[in-house]
């Protein structure tokens, strides 16, 4: 990054000093706009009864040239932070409550607005869980779905692995600072990560260490992102069970794999289909639920490719990742925008695609 705007700006040195995504919100109300509170901070500060001394003082003392010791510290870890005021913030966070104000990340945040499906699981995982997540992995990566998860060891792993192998985009959210690797031997997997445009993500600070509540928080992010949840393995009383009750909160379909009904990291799945979630044997259980996906699927099914031409083929080839207005498809693909329109409409008229509202959809 080479420059920070006024939110940007106010947010970084909100979340620097440690104060909560809580508190956050209470500066912002009290001072109307990040403009307002980086501009006023100094004569107000002691009239903001729900912060600390220590957390006054921190800020106060912080101000100066925060800008470029910032953007020095983000420069030398290779990293970038976006707000919540930020064209390219998540779209799907910003529908969830207690979004975070702040992300960091390394990487590219270029798809994460995708079709995209969380799956995690023990850290612990069977043998039955480890094939069960591979397999459920590779056929969503198929399908061009991104794949979100902990980073953690067991499912979480698994789900990344398998992502970067069958060359789909892949999310990790991390509960500590996004130069602070944990656990340790998954640093070749964060670099991978970065470096096949998806990213590693985390709503904190750098240096703040994975301590265990951080997890709770980071959880809501894991399901945020995501159009659904997948669980593949949990014991009765398990961190990812915090998964799906955020998901649960934010309206994200939620699904299980079933398991041995003798197996102690099966009884967290089974309870879930028991009280609600879609049994999971296979993606097309997933595709069901998921109504731009399943549209998808249909025009990946019905679509006869060997009748297009080339650059129609391109068209159907990009809605196939997600992209389906005229803007998106004609950055995508760089096609002049008549040239575009024309292929649409032979497209339409062949049966191929259906246009509704600002967006093309499968034909079938």
């Amino acid at each position: 990054m080479e420059s920070l705007n006024i939110n940007q700006k106010t947010l970084l040195w909100l979340s620097a000093a440690g104060i909560s995504n809580n508190k956050i919100s209470k500066l912002l109300d009290y001072f109307g706009s990040p403009q307002d509170l980086w501009d006023n901070f100094e004569s107000e500060k002691y009239n903001l009864s729900f912060l600390k001394t220590d957390r006054i003082n921190k800020l106060s003392e912080s101000k100066n040239d925060f800008e470029a010791k910032i953007l020095g510290r983000l420069n030398s870890e290779k990293a970038e932070a976006v707000t919540i005021f930020d064209e390219d913030y998540p779209e799907k966070l910003k529908q969830i409550s207690g979004y975070p104000y702040v992300l960091y990340y390394k990487g590219s945040l270029d798809y994460i607005n995708n079709i995209s499906v969380a799956i995690v699981g023990s850290r612990k995982a069977t043998n039955y869980g480890k094939w069960a997540a591979e397999k459920l992995t590779k056929e969503l990566s198929e399908i061009n779905v991104n794949i979100v998860s902990g980073l953690a060891v067991g499912i979480d792993a698994i789900a990344h692995k398998t992502a970067l192998k069958y060359d789909a985009k892949t999310y990790g959210i991390i509960g500590c600072g996004i130069n602070v690797v944990y656990p340790k031997k998954n640093l070749e997997l964060f670099k991978q990560i970065s470096d096949n445009k998806g990213a590693v993500i985390t709503e904190y600070n750098f240096d703040i260490q994975p301590v265990a509540y951080n997890f709770h928080d980071r959880n809501r992010i894991i399901s945020g992102l995501s159009d659904g949840v997948l669980v593949v393995e949990a014991q009765e009383k398990s961190g990812t069970l915090i998964t799906v009750g955020h998901a649960a909160n934010q309206g994200r379909e939620i699904f299980a794999v079933p398991g041995n009904i003798d197996s102690l990291y099966s009884k967290g799945t089974n309870a879930l289909i028991r009280d609600g979630a879609k049994i999971t044997t296979s993606i097309n259980d997933i595709v069901e639920e998921i109504l731009e996906l399943k549209e998808r699927v249909k025009l990946q099914k019905a679509c006869d490719t060997s009748a297009l031409t080339d650059d129609e083929l391109k068209i159907i080839n990009c809605i196939k990742t997600g992209k389906n207005t005229i803007d998106e498809l004609r950055q995508e693909i760089k096609m002049d925008t008549g040239e575009l329109l024309g292929n649409i409409t032979l497209l339409e008229m062949k049966g191929a695609i259906r246009i509704n509202g600002n967006k093309i959809m499968p034909g079938v």
